[in-house]
């Protein structure tokens, strides 16, 4: 008897697949993509500020649907990200003064 591959998803209804501790909620799929691109953006000012190359593809896009879920979050739960919000946005411009000061040394 051949026991059946251990598969850490969920099937959804509409046929995807997400890890057991993919957010439930709206608010919470904000929050946890809020959490991951502030980390992003702080690795990627990280290796800016010591000279190493970063690649930024994609970042417009994840922070657009960030921006579009939170959006479309109730007005009170919009109210609530507004302080995790800011912190990215802190985060972002903290790597684009990061990125301007090395191409102006380099």
């Amino acid at each position: 008897m051949s026991e059946a591959p251990f598969a850490p998803f969920r099937v959804q209804s509409k046929g995807l697949a997400e890890t057991p501790a993919f957010p439930d909620t709206p608010i919470e799929r904000v929050r946890v993509g809020v959490a991951a691109l502030r980390r992003t953006a702080s690795l990627a000012r990280a290796l800016a500020e010591t000279g190493r190359p970063i690649d930024l593809a994609g970042l417009d896009g994840q922070v657009g649907l960030v921006c579009a879920r939170a959006l479309d979050l109730p007005p009170e739960e919009g109210r609530l990200m507004r302080g995790e919000l800011q912190a990215l946005l802190s985060e972002v411009d903290a790597l684009a003064a990061s990125l301007r000061l090395t191409l102006a040394t380099s």
